[in-house]
Protein backbone atom coordinates (compact mmCIF):
# COMPACT_ATOMS: atom_id res chain seq x y z
CA UNK A 1 0.00 0.00 0.00
CA UNK A 2 0.85 3.40 -0.67
CA UNK A 3 1.99 5.90 2.76
CA UNK A 4 -0.59 8.46 2.29
CA UNK A 5 0.01 11.64 4.68
CA UNK A 6 -3.26 12.71 6.43
CA UNK A 7 -3.03 16.70 6.45
CA UNK A 8 -2.63 18.10 9.93
CA UNK A 9 -5.95 20.12 9.31
CA UNK A 10 -7.83 16.56 9.87
CA UNK A 11 -5.95 15.49 12.25
CA UNK A 12 -6.83 18.78 14.42
CA UNK A 13 -10.26 18.56 13.57
CA UNK A 14 -10.88 15.25 14.44
CA UNK A 15 -9.24 15.59 17.50
CA UNK A 16 -11.92 18.26 18.71
CA UNK A 17 -14.57 16.57 17.19
CA UNK A 18 -14.05 13.19 19.76
CA UNK A 19 -12.92 15.44 22.33
CA UNK A 20 -9.13 14.93 22.58
CA UNK A 21 -8.58 18.42 22.64
CA UNK A 22 -10.54 21.17 24.17
CA UNK A 23 -12.03 24.05 22.00
CA UNK A 24 -10.40 26.49 24.74
CA UNK A 25 -6.84 25.51 23.02
CA UNK A 26 -7.80 27.21 19.56
CA UNK A 27 -9.13 30.71 21.35
CA UNK A 28 -5.65 31.11 23.10
CA UNK A 29 -3.75 30.81 20.36
CA UNK A 30 -5.84 33.67 18.45
CA UNK A 31 -4.14 36.64 18.14
CA UNK A 32 -4.30 39.07 21.26
CA UNK A 33 -5.56 41.66 21.13
CA UNK A 34 -8.68 41.33 18.59
CA UNK A 35 -10.80 43.53 19.93
CA UNK A 36 -10.38 46.84 22.86
CA UNK A 37 -9.21 46.65 25.79
CA UNK A 38 -9.94 48.09 28.83
CA UNK A 39 -8.47 50.42 31.63
CA UNK A 40 -9.82 51.01 34.59
CA UNK A 41 -8.24 54.72 36.42
CA UNK A 42 -9.20 55.29 40.14
CA UNK A 43 -8.62 58.60 39.41
CA UNK A 44 -11.30 61.48 37.69
CA UNK A 45 -10.94 62.61 34.18
CA UNK A 46 -8.68 65.08 33.78
CA UNK A 47 -6.17 64.38 36.69
CA UNK A 48 -2.60 64.09 35.99
CA UNK A 49 -2.43 60.36 36.57
CA UNK A 50 -5.42 59.87 33.87
CA UNK A 51 -3.39 62.52 31.40
CA UNK A 52 -0.45 60.01 32.23
CA UNK A 53 -2.01 56.64 31.46
CA UNK A 54 -4.38 58.20 28.40
CA UNK A 55 -0.93 59.22 26.62
CA UNK A 56 0.29 55.60 27.68
CA UNK A 57 -3.19 54.20 26.15
CA UNK A 58 -2.84 56.06 23.06
CA UNK A 59 0.71 54.53 22.36
CA UNK A 60 -0.66 51.00 23.33
CA UNK A 61 -3.59 51.47 20.56
CA UNK A 62 -0.99 52.49 18.25
CA UNK A 63 1.36 49.55 18.94
CA UNK A 64 -1.08 46.36 19.17
CA UNK A 65 -3.44 48.08 16.44
CA UNK A 66 -6.74 48.22 19.01
CA UNK A 67 -8.15 50.49 21.36
CA UNK A 68 -7.24 50.93 24.49
CA UNK A 69 -9.95 52.17 26.60
CA UNK A 70 -9.70 54.40 29.79
CA UNK A 71 -12.56 53.88 31.78
CA UNK A 72 -12.67 56.48 35.18
CA UNK A 73 -14.29 54.65 37.96
CA UNK A 74 -12.97 57.44 40.86
CA UNK A 75 -14.32 57.55 44.79
CA UNK A 76 -14.79 54.84 47.42
CA UNK A 77 -10.83 55.70 48.62
CA UNK A 78 -10.00 53.99 45.03
CA UNK A 79 -12.05 50.89 45.87
CA UNK A 80 -14.06 51.03 43.02
CA UNK A 81 -12.14 50.68 39.61
CA UNK A 82 -9.71 48.34 41.72
CA UNK A 83 -12.73 46.19 42.59
CA UNK A 84 -14.17 46.06 38.96
CA UNK A 85 -10.72 45.16 37.43
CA UNK A 86 -10.18 42.60 40.28
CA UNK A 87 -13.75 40.59 39.11
CA UNK A 88 -12.78 40.73 35.06
CA UNK A 89 -12.17 38.40 32.97
CA UNK A 90 -8.47 37.31 33.16
CA UNK A 91 -8.29 36.99 29.09
CA UNK A 92 -6.03 39.89 28.99
CA UNK A 93 -8.81 42.20 27.88
CA UNK A 94 -9.06 44.46 31.06
CA UNK A 95 -6.25 45.89 33.14
CA UNK A 96 -6.18 48.62 36.24
CA UNK A 97 -3.75 51.41 36.57
CA UNK A 98 -2.79 50.77 40.17
CA UNK A 99 -1.38 53.15 42.57
CA UNK A 100 -0.06 52.91 46.27
CA UNK A 101 -3.54 53.58 47.99
CA UNK A 102 -5.03 51.15 45.80
CA UNK A 103 -2.74 48.25 46.00
CA UNK A 104 -0.72 48.79 49.18
CA UNK A 105 -2.03 51.40 51.73
CA UNK A 106 -5.81 50.76 51.36
CA UNK A 107 -4.78 47.47 53.28
CA UNK A 108 -4.12 49.73 56.65
CA UNK A 109 -6.17 52.42 56.12
CA UNK A 110 -9.81 50.48 55.23
CA UNK A 111 -11.42 47.78 57.72
CA UNK A 112 -12.37 46.05 54.48
CA UNK A 113 -11.25 45.60 50.98
CA UNK A 114 -13.93 44.06 48.04
CA UNK A 115 -10.61 42.64 46.58
CA UNK A 116 -7.64 40.99 47.40
CA UNK A 117 -4.10 42.44 46.16
CA UNK A 118 -2.18 38.92 46.25
CA UNK A 119 -5.18 36.88 45.04
CA UNK A 120 -6.99 38.69 42.67
CA UNK A 121 -4.10 40.55 40.61
CA UNK A 122 -1.03 39.55 38.74
CA UNK A 123 1.36 42.99 38.28
CA UNK A 124 2.03 43.74 34.75
CA UNK A 125 3.91 46.86 34.11
CA UNK A 126 5.72 50.27 35.77
CA UNK A 127 4.52 53.11 34.44
CA UNK A 128 5.64 56.30 37.26
CA UNK A 129 8.41 55.35 39.14
CA UNK A 130 7.57 58.33 41.77
CA UNK A 131 4.99 60.80 42.94
CA UNK A 132 6.62 63.27 45.53
CA UNK A 133 4.46 64.37 48.06
CA UNK A 134 6.05 67.30 49.74
CA UNK A 135 5.64 69.04 52.87
CA UNK A 136 4.94 72.37 52.58
CA UNK A 137 5.47 75.62 54.35
CA UNK A 138 3.71 79.62 54.48
CA UNK A 139 6.36 81.02 52.28
CA UNK A 140 7.13 84.05 54.72
CA UNK A 141 7.52 81.62 57.67
CA UNK A 142 11.41 81.31 58.92
CA UNK A 143 12.09 77.77 57.97
CA UNK A 144 13.58 75.91 54.69
CA UNK A 145 13.88 72.23 56.01
CA UNK A 146 11.27 70.06 58.18
CA UNK A 147 13.82 70.22 60.74
CA UNK A 148 13.86 73.65 61.54
CA UNK A 149 10.04 73.64 61.07
CA UNK A 150 9.89 70.87 63.68
CA UNK A 151 12.23 72.77 65.82
CA UNK A 152 9.17 75.79 65.99
CA UNK A 153 6.78 72.62 66.80
CA UNK A 154 8.83 71.85 69.54
CA UNK A 155 9.44 75.20 71.25
CA UNK A 156 5.93 75.80 70.42
CA UNK A 157 4.09 72.71 71.04
CA UNK A 158 0.08 72.71 69.65
CA UNK A 159 0.66 76.02 67.82
CA UNK A 160 2.57 75.26 64.21
CA UNK A 161 -0.34 74.04 62.00
CA UNK A 162 -0.39 71.55 59.10
CA UNK A 163 -3.17 71.18 56.66
CA UNK A 164 -4.44 67.69 55.98
CA UNK A 165 -6.78 66.23 54.02
CA UNK A 166 -8.17 61.98 54.33
CA UNK A 167 -5.76 59.82 52.97
CA UNK A 168 -2.36 59.89 53.07
CA UNK A 169 -1.64 63.38 54.24
CA UNK A 170 -3.12 62.92 57.34
CA UNK A 171 -1.00 59.72 57.94
CA UNK A 172 2.07 61.32 56.68
CA UNK A 173 1.63 64.46 58.85
CA UNK A 174 0.66 61.45 61.78
CA UNK A 175 3.75 60.08 61.16
CA UNK A 176 5.61 63.32 61.08
CA UNK A 177 4.81 63.96 64.41
CA UNK A 178 6.07 60.38 65.71
CA UNK A 179 9.19 60.63 64.41
CA UNK A 180 10.09 64.11 65.11
CA UNK A 181 8.57 63.69 68.43
CA UNK A 182 6.85 66.77 67.94
CA UNK A 183 2.90 67.71 68.89
CA UNK A 184 2.19 70.10 65.37
CA UNK A 185 -1.64 71.07 65.11
CA UNK A 186 -3.56 69.17 62.34
CA UNK A 187 -6.13 71.30 60.70
CA UNK A 188 -8.52 68.89 58.41
CA UNK A 189 -9.62 70.03 55.13
CA UNK A 190 -12.30 68.16 52.90
CA UNK A 191 -10.79 69.70 49.92
CA UNK A 192 -6.89 69.85 49.07
CA UNK A 193 -7.55 73.16 46.76
CA UNK A 194 -8.64 74.83 50.20
CA UNK A 195 -5.46 73.75 52.04
CA UNK A 196 -3.62 75.05 49.87
CA UNK A 197 -4.86 77.92 49.60
CA UNK A 198 -5.28 78.64 52.87
CA UNK A 199 -1.06 77.59 53.15
CA UNK A 200 -0.57 80.33 50.69
CA UNK A 201 -2.25 82.75 52.53
CA UNK A 202 -0.77 81.88 56.13
CA UNK A 203 -3.92 80.37 57.61
CA UNK A 204 -1.70 77.26 58.47
CA UNK A 205 1.93 76.66 58.86
CA UNK A 206 2.33 74.50 56.23
CA UNK A 207 0.48 71.49 54.49
CA UNK A 208 1.57 67.65 52.96
CA UNK A 209 0.28 67.90 49.63
CA UNK A 210 1.11 66.31 45.97
CA UNK A 211 3.46 68.34 44.41
CA UNK A 212 1.68 68.77 41.36
CA UNK A 213 -1.11 70.58 43.37
CA UNK A 214 0.96 73.39 44.27
CA UNK A 215 3.70 74.49 41.39
CA UNK A 216 1.78 77.29 41.09
CA UNK A 217 2.27 78.51 44.63
CA UNK A 218 5.35 77.85 44.83
CA UNK A 219 6.78 79.63 42.10
CA UNK A 220 4.46 82.80 42.91
CA UNK A 221 7.04 82.45 46.39
CA UNK A 222 3.71 82.22 48.72
CA UNK A 223 4.73 78.45 49.30
CA UNK A 224 7.94 77.16 49.96
CA UNK A 225 8.57 72.81 49.45
CA UNK A 226 10.95 72.18 52.86
CA UNK A 227 11.05 68.19 52.00
CA UNK A 228 10.02 65.20 50.12
CA UNK A 229 8.86 61.66 51.46
CA UNK A 230 10.82 59.76 48.84
CA UNK A 231 13.22 57.59 49.44
CA UNK A 232 15.57 60.05 47.61
CA UNK A 233 15.68 63.62 46.98
CA UNK A 234 13.32 64.45 44.11
CA UNK A 235 14.97 64.79 40.83
CA UNK A 236 12.68 67.70 40.17
CA UNK A 237 13.56 68.93 43.48
CA UNK A 238 17.08 68.45 43.61
CA UNK A 239 17.75 71.08 46.15
CA UNK A 240 15.22 70.10 48.53
CA UNK A 241 16.39 67.60 51.08
CA UNK A 242 14.27 63.99 51.51
CA UNK A 243 12.88 63.28 54.95
CA UNK A 244 14.44 60.08 55.23
CA UNK A 245 18.11 62.43 55.67
CA UNK A 246 17.00 63.61 58.90
CA UNK A 247 14.44 60.98 59.92
CA UNK A 248 15.80 57.30 58.34
CA UNK A 249 12.81 54.83 57.18
CA UNK A 250 10.31 57.80 56.59
CA UNK A 251 9.19 57.17 53.09
CA UNK A 252 6.06 57.33 51.62
CA UNK A 253 5.88 57.67 47.86
CA UNK A 254 3.24 57.21 44.87
CA UNK A 255 3.80 55.36 42.26
CA UNK A 256 1.66 53.40 39.37
CA UNK A 257 1.73 50.11 37.83
CA UNK A 258 -0.22 48.53 35.22
CA UNK A 259 -2.11 44.85 36.93
CA UNK A 260 -4.22 42.68 35.50
CA UNK A 261 -6.99 40.51 36.86
CA UNK A 262 -4.63 37.16 38.39
CA UNK A 263 -4.48 34.56 35.33
CA UNK A 264 -4.18 36.35 32.67
CA UNK A 265 -1.91 34.47 29.95
CA UNK A 266 1.97 35.00 30.47
CA UNK A 267 2.39 35.90 27.13
CA UNK A 268 -0.15 38.57 27.28
CA UNK A 269 1.22 39.98 30.57
CA UNK A 270 4.74 39.68 28.89
CA UNK A 271 3.81 41.57 25.53
CA UNK A 272 2.17 44.33 27.89
CA UNK A 273 5.23 44.41 29.84
CA UNK A 274 7.92 44.66 27.14
CA UNK A 275 5.33 47.48 25.13
CA UNK A 276 5.17 49.50 28.13
CA UNK A 277 8.64 49.57 29.20
CA UNK A 278 8.99 51.05 25.40
CA UNK A 279 6.57 53.76 25.46
CA UNK A 280 7.39 55.24 29.12
CA UNK A 281 11.84 54.96 28.20
CA UNK A 282 10.21 57.10 25.04
CA UNK A 283 11.74 61.11 25.49
CA UNK A 284 8.49 62.34 24.73
CA UNK A 285 6.49 60.65 26.76
CA UNK A 286 9.10 60.57 29.60
CA UNK A 287 9.12 64.28 29.46
CA UNK A 288 5.06 64.93 29.26
CA UNK A 289 5.16 62.53 32.55
CA UNK A 290 7.57 64.47 33.76
CA UNK A 291 5.49 67.74 32.63
CA UNK A 292 2.97 66.47 35.77
CA UNK A 293 5.94 66.09 38.07
CA UNK A 294 6.53 62.31 38.27
CA UNK A 295 9.13 60.69 37.43
CA UNK A 296 8.54 57.91 35.01
CA UNK A 297 8.89 54.86 35.64
CA UNK A 298 11.81 52.56 34.68
CA UNK A 299 11.62 49.06 33.09
CA UNK A 300 10.24 46.38 35.88
CA UNK A 301 9.81 42.98 34.95
CA UNK A 302 6.47 41.90 36.77
CA UNK A 303 8.80 39.84 39.57
CA UNK A 304 10.21 43.11 40.53
CA UNK A 305 7.34 44.86 40.20
CA UNK A 306 5.79 42.07 42.65
CA UNK A 307 8.79 42.48 45.34
CA UNK A 308 8.29 45.93 44.94
CA UNK A 309 4.76 45.92 46.53
CA UNK A 310 5.72 43.42 49.00
CA UNK A 311 8.40 46.01 50.16
CA UNK A 312 5.44 48.38 50.43
CA UNK A 313 3.49 46.24 52.50
CA UNK A 314 5.98 46.37 54.76
CA UNK A 315 6.78 49.86 55.02
CA UNK A 316 3.14 50.39 55.58
CA UNK A 317 2.60 47.65 58.37
CA UNK A 318 5.59 49.64 60.40
CA UNK A 319 3.40 52.77 59.89
CA UNK A 320 0.21 51.63 61.10
CA UNK A 321 2.29 50.41 63.85
CA UNK A 322 3.71 53.32 64.50
CA UNK A 323 1.03 55.83 64.52
CA UNK A 324 -1.73 53.45 66.03
CA UNK A 325 -3.57 53.60 62.78
CA UNK A 326 -6.99 52.43 63.23
CA UNK A 327 -8.35 50.89 60.08
CA UNK A 328 -11.92 53.15 59.01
Amino acid sequence: MKNRSIPAAAWLGALLLYGFLPAAGLAQGQAWPSKPVRIFVSNGPGSAPDVVVRLVGDRLSKAFGQPFLIDNRPGGEQTIGASLAAKAAPDGYTFFFGTNDSLVANQFRLKSLPYDVDRDFAPVANVVGSAAFVVVAHGELPVKTFPELAAMARVQPGKVTMGITVGLSDIISQWLNKMAGIDMLRVPYKLNTQANQDAAAGQVNSIVTSYQSIVPLVQSGRLRVIAVTGSERYPLLPEVPALTEAYPGLIIEGWFFFVAPAGVPADIVQRMNREVDRIVADPEIAQRIRSFHFTPGPAMTPRAIEERIREERGRWRRIAQDIGLQPQ
